[in-house]
C-alpha cells in the first residue's frame, strides 16, 4: 500500500519523528520537489487518483431481473408457509446411551498414558549421558629438579598455606629449587552441556600438562579421590603417568591433621628414599 507524503509525515509525527528540511537550497544539492502539508492535527484524507465522487460516476443501467426476483420471493414465502404447521411440534429429546458416553470418556486415557511413558523413557535416555562423567576439580602442581607434586587445592583453605606446605615437602626430599605452582580448574565452562567439558577432554588437558614433567617422579596428594569412583588409578596413569606416591589426602588435610603428615612421610621414605 502506497502512502502519500502527507500521510507519511502525519504518522511519523505521531511517532515522534520529525524530518528536517533546509530553509534555503544547499550548495551542490539536487533540487527537491516542493510539498505542501496541511495545517492541523487531524489525519489527512488519502489522496488517490482512483477515488471518484459518486455524483461523477456514470449511471449504470439496472439489471432487468425483476421477474426472477419475484419468483424467488414467492418460492420462499411458499416454503415458509409449508413449514409453519410442523414448527409447533416439539422434537423428542434424544437420550444418549450410557455405554457410548462411557466409551468416549474412557477411550482417550490409554492414548494419553502411552505417549507419556514413551516420552519419559526418552527423556531418561537423553539426560543420562549429560549427567554422567561430570568432574569438578581444582588441581595445582609444583615442578622441581627430580620431582613433580600434584595436589588438589581446597578453595576454603588458605592458598598461601597450601603453597608453602608443598614447597616444604619438596625441599625436605632434597630438592633445591621449586617452580611456582600452576593451577588447573575444571570444568572450563559452567554449563555442563557446552562441548569440551567431558571427562575425555579433561584427560587430554592433563596429558598435555604432563608433557612438561618429563622423566621426573610424580607425587599425588588427594588428586580426584572422590571424583573418580572406578578405574581411578588407570585413568590417572593414562593422563599424568604412573605415580611414585599416590596419597589420598590433600595439602589442606595435611595442614589440619598432623597424623596425615607422618603417614605421608612414611610413604615418601619408602618410595623416594628420603
Amino acid at each position: 500500500m502506497m502512502m502519500s507524503e502527507a500521510e507519511r509525515q502525519y504518522y511519523l509525527g505521531k511517532a515522534g519523528i520529525h524530518l528536517w528540511y533546509a530553509r534555503a537550497p544547499l550548495p551542490g544539492a539536487a533540487p527537491s520537489p516542493e510539498f505542501r502539508f496541511p495545517v492541523g492535527d487531524g489525519a489527512p484524507a488519502p489522496e488517490s487518483d482512483l477515488m471518484v465522487l459518486r455524483s461523477t460516476q456514470p449511471s449504470m443501467p439496472r439489471a432487468r431481473d425483476e421477474g426472477a426476483g419475484k419468483d424467488r420471493l414467492a418460492g420462499l414465502q411458499a416454503l415458509m408457509a409449508n413449514s409453519e404447521p410442523g414448527s409447533h411440534k416439539q422434537p423428542e429429546p434424544v437420550k444418549p446411551e450410557e455405554p457410548v458416553v462411557a466409551a468416549t470418556v474412557e477411550s482417550p486415557s490409554p492414548l494419553v498414558d502411552g505417549p507419556s511413558v514413551e516420552v519419559a523413557s526418552v527423556a531418561d535416555t537423553v539426560a543420562g549421558p549429560e549427567t554422567q562423567g561430570q568432574i569438578e576439580a581444582h588441581l595445582a602442581y609444583w615442578v622441581s629438579e627430580h620431582l613433580v607434586l600434584v595436589s588438589s587445592v581446597a578453595d576454603d583453605a588458605s592458598e598461601r598455606l597450601q603453597h608453602t606446605l608443598a614447597e616444604n615437602i619438596l625441599l625436605s626430599l632434597g630438592e633445591s629449587t621449586v617452580k611456582n605452582s600452576c593451577h588447573i580448574r575444571w570444568p572450563v565452562f559452567g554449563n555442563p552441556r557446552v562441548p569440551g567439558n567431558s571427562v575425555n577432554d579433561f584427560r587430554h588437558l592433563l596429558l598435555s600438562v604432563s608433557k612438561e614433567f618429563g622423566s621426573r617422579r610424580l607425587l599425588l596428594l588427594g588428586v580426584m579421590v572422590d571424583d573418580m569412583p572406578s578405574d581411578r588409578s588407570e585413568w590417572l596413569a593414562s593422563a599424568l603417568g604412573a605415580p611414585a606416591v599416590d596419597f589420598p589426602r590433600s595439602l589442606a588435610e595435611l595442614a589440619a591433621v598432623p597424623a596425615y603428615k607422618r603417614e605421608l612421610w612414611q610413604q615418601l621414605k619408602a618410595a623416594v628414599g628420603a
